[in-house]
């Protein structure tokens, strides 16, 4: 027997959100005498008194929009509900019920189940026009204290709050400070999106024109904290304030092309180390796919082991050039920096993988994870970090947890 399935075909004054060109809609009257006005379709010359959200074999769930103006502003009012297209063609059948103690307390709800993002896809769509007026309340639920210190702030400028906080923790807090919190929070954000968002990750990659490695490269050169703070617990930072990927043999930082390293560190202190950093991306694998001695020996990936001989080498051929154990930085013109650091066993950092690859159906897989630490901890010169875990460190320093 041959099935045929039926697309949904909407009634005239229905409008599909899955599918649909917002662009195409703007606002006019009804134009039945009632005063109400709702959006018309310019493409398809009809008016939209309804915004399907979701459409099943049986029930489509339906948004109804009316708009009421007042003066020059439109006030919406919505309505949901759903559509039984077994009974398309026949009428509604309405029944007055006399209100009692019983019948009085009795609501409908309406459940639109998988369609909450169509909906707001309605809402924002609304929100997008100006001659539109929705409610500009702000909701947040806090507790009495922040309440009340929030209204305790209101009207206030900024240099008064920052003195409240001064004297609050003890210390000092400047309109700086609070900023570069904001954006190292902002920018945890982004690190997560890039971490855990493959669509967000594929429009970055589009907006800047740039391979999956430079990605990541660009991103810790707008945030070299993450790199430097997160990789030891001692603070770090770019060898000076250019760029943290350098050319290291050839005409490089020390002989003033060559071999490059994504990210040149040195620590924070009266008197600096080196520490020499590969990035590869968090989809590079870290173990191969299938087992070096079945069932519980797993090898690592061709990706890890090279990336290790990528940073030993180059390290290697730097040091090659360098022949105190204290090496002080100049300009190109010559010119000193006043930077000197220590050349003797620089650390050397490969960040590289995502830990997700080592569980399975969203449990760890023990012998996948065990082959995985044993490998990393058995190489003494290098060190190896995940982008996961390099997210949890730079989540631990701008929130503590």
């Amino acid at each position: 027997m041959t099935r045929f399935s039926i697309a949904y075909v909407p009634s005239d004054t229905e409008f599909l959100v899955s599918d649909g060109d917002f662009s195409a809609l703007e606002i006019r009257n009804s134009g039945n005498g009632s005063g109400f006005h709702y959006f018309f379709d310019t493409r398809t010359n009809r008016l939209i008194t309804d915004f399907v959200l979701e459409d099943r074999p049986q029930v489509a769930t339906l948004c109804q929009v009316t708009l009421i103006k007042k003066d020059d502003e439109y006030s919406p009012r919505i309505r949901l509900w759903k559509k039984d297209k077994t009974k398309v063609g026949k009428k509604v059948v309405e029944h007055k019920v006399p209100e009692t103690e019983l019948t009085k307390i009795i609501k409908a709800t309406v459940d639109t189940g998988e369609a909450y993002r169509n909906f707001w896809k309605v809402i924002h769509f609304l929100q997008s026009f100006s001659e539109v007026s929705l409610p500009d309340n702000n909701f947040r639920v806090v507790t009495d204290d922040r309440a009340q210190l929030a209204k305790s702030f209101e009207g206030k400028d900024k240099q008064t709050i920052l003195e409240a906080v001064r004297i609050a923790i003890g210390g000092s807090i400047t309109e700086e400070d609070l900023r570069m919190m904001s954006n190292r929070k902002a920018q945890l954000g982004v690190f997560e999106k890039l971490l855990n968002d493959a669509d967000f990750f594929e429009s970055e990659q589009k907006r800047l024109e740039k391979k999956p490695e430079a990605i990541w490269q660009h991103f810790f050169e707008s945030n070299p904290w993450i790199f430097g703070y997160g990789l030891h617990l001692i603070a770090c930072e770019p060898l000076d304030e250019k760029k943290m990927e350098r050319i290291t043999t050839g005409a490089n930082i020390f002989t003033g092309a060559g071999k490059r390293s994504d990210a040149v560190m040195r620590s924070k202190g009266y008197i600096s180390s080196l520490a020499f950093c590969e990035i590869k991306t968090h989809k590079t694998p870290l173990l191969e796919k299938l087992a070096y001695r079945p069932p519980d020996v797993y090898q690592a990936s061709k990706e890890l082991s090279g990336g290790l001989s990528q940073v030993q080498k180059t390290v290697s051929k730097a040091l090659l050039l360098i022949s105190n154990q204290l090496h002080e930085l100049y300009e190109d013109d010559g010119t000193p920096t006043g930077i000197q650091v220590s050349t003797t066993k620089p650390r050397q950092v490969l960040v590289i993988g995502h830990l997700n690859e080592l569980t399975q159906n969203g449990r760890v897989n023990p012998e996948k994870l065990t082959s995985f630490e044993l490998y990393r901890n058995s190489i003494q010169d290098v060190e190896v970090i995940t982008f996961d875990e390099l997210y949890e460190r730079a989540c631990f320093i701008v929130r503590d947890s």
